[in-house]
This record gives structure tokens, sequence and C-alpha cells, in this order.
């Protein structure tokens, strides 16, 4: 073959496939990913991710889903699956955030037909967590040594949260609250009467914080069996 006429060939395949790329509609988001922080008393958010048809051909989509008890997706038009090339239409996400603190990240995903790839929409939340319990959950092996660990409660709100009370699920587990900084900072101790049995417990530590969300906060203790050793 000539080299000139392979180079020809090769620069009217790109040109094909080029142009051949207006021929599908195509759904377009201005963004993929929303980034957000929220007030202490937010408890319901809805964002929205615009798009525009473009090509020369209608898209229809097959499914949308967000996988999470907390998000529901919608679409405007009242839910209208198949949009004409030029169309602009936003998919919306409405959030029950509850007692959700922290940072947290959530999908929609969208699929549409005729494309193996869905759409991926993510929204990033950050909540602020006003009362903060670390670690999360104690363990102990069983037949250990079952030694005091305990729990740090921080205040990361403007003015003071005083604790109100204590109650544990378990009287395996006996407990002490020390006050390090008054409004601020506490812990808790937790011996476990013993280790022979596995156990679970549930310590929750209520507070008189404004927010119903924050308004107390939960640790685990449980007797497990010992990790395997690597």
């Amino acid at each position: 073959m000539n080299i000139s006429k392979g180079k020809k060939l090769i620069w009217l395949g790109l040109l094909m496939m080029v142009g051949s790329s207006g021929l599908f509609g195509q759904l377009a988001f201005e963004t993929n990913v929303i980034s957000l922080s929220l007030p202490p008393d937010k408890d319901h958010l809805s964002v929205e991710f615009p798009f525009k048809v473009k090509g020369e051909k209608p898209i229809t989509i097959k499914e949308y889903q967000a996988a999470c008890s907390c998000l529901s997706a919608e679409i405007s038009g009242n839910g209208k699956l198949t949009w004409q090339p030029g169309e602009n239409g936003i998919v919306r996400g409405n959030f029950k955030l509850g007692t959700i603190k922290g940072a947290i990240e959530k999908k929609i995903v969208i699929t549409v037909e005729g494309e193996a790839v869905p759409i991926v929409l993510t929204t990033k939340l950050e909540i602020p967590d006003l009362f903060s319990i670390d670690p999360p959950t104690l363990f102990w092996d069983l037949n250990g040594k079952g030694a005091a660990q305990i729990f740090k409660i921080s205040v990361n709100h403007e003015t003071d949260i005083l604790v109100t009370e204590l109650s544990c699920t378990n009287e395996q587990f006996k407990y002490e609250m020390k006050v390090i900084k008054p409004g601020r900072e506490y812990q808790v101790a937790v011996t476990p009467v013993h280790v022979k049995e596995r156990a679970f417990g549930l310590l929750r530590i209520k507070n008189d914080c404004e927010f119903k969300k924050y308004s107390s906060v939960q640790g685990f203790m449980v007797v497990r069996l010992p990790k395997p050793s690597d």
C-alpha cells in the first residue's frame, strides 16, 4: 500500500469517528460532583444536577437510583425519561439527614439506553458533629485481661453542652464518667465485670444540646473472640 494513501485512510477514519459522535444523544451534566458544608440544624436538603441533551438524537433514561434510605432521586419534567436534542433538565437528589453526622458521600446512578457505562452523580456533605464519641466501640478479648477502657466525649459547638444522663443496656459493663472540662470534654471509663463469655452492650450518653439530632451519642462495648495473630 502506498504510504500516503494509508495516511489518507487513517485520517478519513478519524474524521468519520468524530463526525459520527454528533449522531447520538448525550446526557451532558454541568457537574457530576457537588460538595457542601451544612449548618448543624439542617435536616432536609435538595441538590440539583442540571443537564443538557447534546447530539442529534434523543436519549432515554432506563433507570435512575440512589442506593441509600437517606437519599431519593427525581428527574424534572415529572420524571420524564426520554429527552430530545437541545432540551435541558435536572436530576434532583433529596436528602433526609436524620441523625447523620460527619463526612458522607452519596451517589445517584443513571443508566442511559445504549450506553454501557452508567452516569454517577456524587454529593459530598460535611455535617458538623457537635457532640462526638471516640472510639465508637470498645473491644475486649474473651478470657483476656478485661482492663478498663475509655470513651472520650468532645463538644464541637460554640456553646457548652452538658451531659445529663448515662445508661447502659448490659450490667456486665460498669461505667464511670469524669468531667475533664465542663461543657466541653468528658471521659467515660468502662470496665467489664468479667470476660468469661462473649457480651455486647450499648452506652447511651444524653445531653442538653438544643438540636435534637445531637441530643445523645451511643458507644458500643463488645467482648469478642480474640483476633487471630498474623
